[in-house]
């Protein structure tokens, strides 16, 4: 009984990191809006390095912000270093980071998908695959998190632990974690976002943000990242370091 237990537990855990990989795959280019990389302020570039010490930067992306009504609508575009784009996605969202919608414009395997937020109800469009969730609790997804944090810094830093829902789109469900403030360099604000699940923390290590204190601005984080690498012909799941330029004045 013990070890078929721990069969299917280790088949979880495989589902939820993909370790075998997802095997690369020739796909017609997505169709991008023209205007993408001009949409908006650019707020910051940021570079992708593996956490193994490697010195080139395996992706860099860009942040890019607009108005639209009352809202804000956030794209990331994450290019290789030879310019081809690997990600671009986007969140609409309020002036307090509270996500209403998130599209996935293409991926590396040239995906598309959404994100719809309508009070306790978050529903997903994956490929063929529609699911609704029911919940209480922020959700957030990757062009979110970083303001959701920044929003909330002066909280963190009175060591109140604050908890999210991330949206994943391929999985088509939110995961519970808790953001708390860590040890941090003079002038640094550290926040650790770790899963609540004690299952998914098993394969799933924390993510690490920090902060400049003084200015709010990001400066780095640690952890997994939604680019994929190749390896072997596959792409696998990266954990990486990612550093931060920023081109405007202030985060938003």
């Amino acid at each position: 009984m013990k070890t078929a237990v721990s069969l299917m537990v280790l088949a979880f855990l495989m589902s939820l990191t993909g370790c075998s990989g997802i095997a690369l795959r020739e796909h017609a280019p997505v169709a991008l809006p023209a205007d993408l990389a001009t949409r908006g302020e650019c707020i910051y570039f940021g570079s992708t390095f593996p956490l193994d010490g490697e010195a080139d930067p395996l992706f860099v992306y860009e942040r890019r912000v607009e108005s639209v009504g009352d809202h804000l609508v956030a794209t990331h575009i994450t290019r290789t270093p030879g310019g081809l784009v690997a990600l671009a996605d986007q969140a609409t969202h309020t002036e307090t980071y509270a996500l209403r919608e998130y599209r996935l414009l293409t991926d590396q395997q040239g995906q598309t998908g959404s994100i719809h937020v309508d009070g306790d109800t978050v529903t997903f469009a994956f490929g063929q695959r529609v699911r609704v969730e029911q919940g209480t609790g922020d959700v957030v997804v990757g062009p979110t998190v970083v303001g959701y944090l920044w929003k909330r810094l002066d909280t963190l830093r009175a060591s109140e632990t604050l908890a999210v829902r991330f949206a994943v789109l391929d999985r088509l469900e939110t995961l519970d974690f808790t953001l708390t403030a860590v040890s941090a360099p003079t002038g640094q604000t550290r926040v650790q976002m770790s899963p609540t699940s004690v299952i998914i923390g098993l394969v799933v290590d924390p993510i690490f943000f920090t902060f400049e204190t003084g200015s709010g601005k990001l400066v780095r984080i640690e952890g997994r990242v939604p680019p994929k690498r190749e390896v072997d012909g596959a792409l696998v799941d990266l954990d990486a370091r990612v550093e931060y330029r920023f081109v405007a004045a202030d985060y938003r």
